[in-house]
């Protein structure tokens, strides 16, 4: 038991040596500070924004958008006609760049469209 209370005040000595070692050295630097001359003026830092890339239109351009599309459900949209899925949109109107790629199977066409994704593709069934 005595091994054991030499050896805890022991680590608690050497403890409380080293903190007041760097107590000791932090206030060096202290006073070092203060004996040189205060700081004075204003200084600004601006920083302007940069983009990387332009956002994707949701709105067609002057040029593009020739047919409005009012869809009434969820409908999905692709990135490409009859390739991945890209997401689902919600009940809305949309605008068209214009582009119609007919459908392979024969059931409609493909109408590329603004989304916030960029530029994607619907599927539109032929009306029967």
């Amino acid at each position: 038991m005595k091994k054991i209370m030499s050896f805890a005040v022991a680590v608690g000595l050497m403890a409380s040596m080293g903190t007041a070692a760097f107590a000791d050295a932090d206030n060096k630097g202290a006073d070092q500070a203060q004996t040189s001359a205060p700081v004075t003026g204003t200084s600004t830092t601006v920083v302007e924004p940069t983009e990387k890339y332009s956002p994707p239109s949701s709105q067609p351009s002057s040029t593009g958008g020739t047919l409005t599309l009012e869809i009434t459900e969820a409908t999905p949209f692709y990135f490409q006609p009859e390739g991945k899925l890209a997401n689902t949109l919600a009940p809305q109107t949309v605008f068209s760049t214009g582009k119609r790629v007919a459908d392979t199977k024969g059931n409609g066409e493909w109408l590329e469209i603004y989304t916030w994704l960029g530029n994607a593709w619907m599927h539109i069934p032929t009306a029967k």
